[in-house]
């Protein structure tokens, strides 16, 4: 199966929750500044805009392409692939 980014924009890369040892190990490679981390749903999840609805991942580049994609966590392998994370921009 193959993202359709063009259309999604990649929306599935939006209040991801981190473990804190991943945005220390891929500091170098955030490319949208972390405000602050919080508490949500009962992860951690790194604030890169003041609301919840603009949250994107630290690591979503502007082509809405991933900055780790090779070394992602593994909540990012399980969009689209199970029932509970599905993503219908899948082809």
């Amino acid at each position: 199966m193959k993202c359709q980014l063009h259309k999604c924009q990649a929306r599935c890369c939006y209040n991801i929750p981190f473990e804190n040892h991943e945005l220390e190990r891929f500091s170098s490679a955030i490319v949208n500044p972390v405000l602050f981390i919080a508490p949500l749903h009962g992860a951690m999840v790194a604030f890169t805009a003041p609301n919840y609805k603009d949250n994107k991942c630290p690591f979503l580049r502007k082509d809405f392409k991933c900055n780790i994609y090779d070394q992602r966590p593994e909540i990012c392998h399980l969009f689209g692939e199970i029932k509970q994370l599905p993503c219908k921009f899948l082809k």
